[in-house]
């Protein structure tokens, strides 16, 4: 490491304006804000506060790096097993290059080993790819992003290079088009009979519990949930007491049994699929796609986004 930094282990409380003003200068902003995100993420995580630490210059002794690590659970073949996903990574420009940010990632890794921790996963971008790379991380595979598209005007705004030529576009899709791409999409053959219904519930309640359940024994290795642990992650009420941004789509069985449900949030028009959980039926998957599709037809959004490993 670079003999002009040190890193040195953070607290949540304690160095909250620090890492607040490490993001502000180099991590995109998230849709609730840094600071609702910190208060979230630092310091009610349910699991426990992140793995942090920061880089002071030696010369200024300012802070000018961070990395953190934050705990989770996964379930391996059933088996609860304590992890951390790796995020807020960031080094302040001028301070990249042969700068602290290897030693940063080093010190997260000495740490979780120490706590028992046996597995960090992340989706990092292309610039913390080589220091991840540097420091052990593994390449398990890529994200491809999907898209159902539901009014034309998202590939205008898209393509057009005019404003003038996107308002003509855009209004000579909505007459032309459009209709067409309602006709024509398939789920309307596969709405669901009288057994289903759709439900947007304020919050995870117990009738989850069972779906949630069923997710880990589908698949060898998946994160683990239970109603509390979402209720904390998709909050439909902000740390401050402001609208979430997440919205909760379900499908409802007979006896009242959650079959299957959808986590989404909306920017710029567009659905973004952040969590799908569903029983293991071509039926109930189909069925719950449709509802998703139809209502947010009838709510006017524009494209329908979700990420899934290539």
């Amino acid at each position: 490491m670079n003999s002009g930094y040190a890193i040195v282990p953070g607290a949540p409380r304690t160095n909250k304006r620090d890492v607040l003003g490490l993001a502000d200068r180099n991590l995109p902003v998230p849709p609730q804000g840094h600071e609702a995100r910190y208060l979230k993420y630092y310091e009610r995580n349910p699991l426990g506060p992140p793995s942090l630490f920061l880089a002071r210059e030696t010369r200024s002794q300012q802070f000018v790096g961070l990395a953190a690590a934050f705990p989770t659970r996964l379930r391996v073949f059933g088996e609860l097993v304590p992890a951390v996903i790796g995020g807020d990574f960031a080094v302040d420009d001028g301070h990249r290059g042969f700068g602290p940010a290897i030693a940063l990632q080093r010190a997260v890794l000495s740490a979780l080993g120490e706590n028992g921790v046996r597995c960090m996963y992340g989706n990092p971008n292309v610039f913390s790819e080589p220091v991840l790379d540097r420091v052990g991380w593994v390449d398990l595979g890529r994200l491809s992003r999907f898209v159902k598209v539901l009014k034309s005007r998202v590939i205008v705004d898209r393509y057009a290079r005019s404003r003038r030529l996107a308002r003509l576009a855009a209004a000579l899709s909505t007459v032309g088009v459009d209709p067409i791409l309602s006709v024509l999409s398939r789920e309307r053959l596969h709405r669901p009979k009288h057994s289903f219904r759709v439900e947007q519930p304020d919050k995870f309640d117990e009738r989850f519990s069972d779906i949630c359940e069923s997710m880990w024994r589908q698949h060898a290795i998946t994160c683990d949930r239970n109603p509390d642990f979402l209720n904390w992650k998709y909050e439909k009420v902000g740390p401050r007491g402001g609208s979430g941004v997440f919205t909760v789509f379900s499908l409802v069985g007979m006896e009242d049994r959650i079959l299957g449900y959808i986590v989404y949030r909306v920017r710029n028009g567009i659905r973004h699929i952040v969590d799908i959980v569903v029983q293991p039926s071509r039926t109930i998957v189909d069925a719950l796609l449709s509802e998703f599709i139809l209502d947010a037809r009838r709510r006017s959004i524009f494209s329908i986004s979700a990420l899934r490993p290539c």
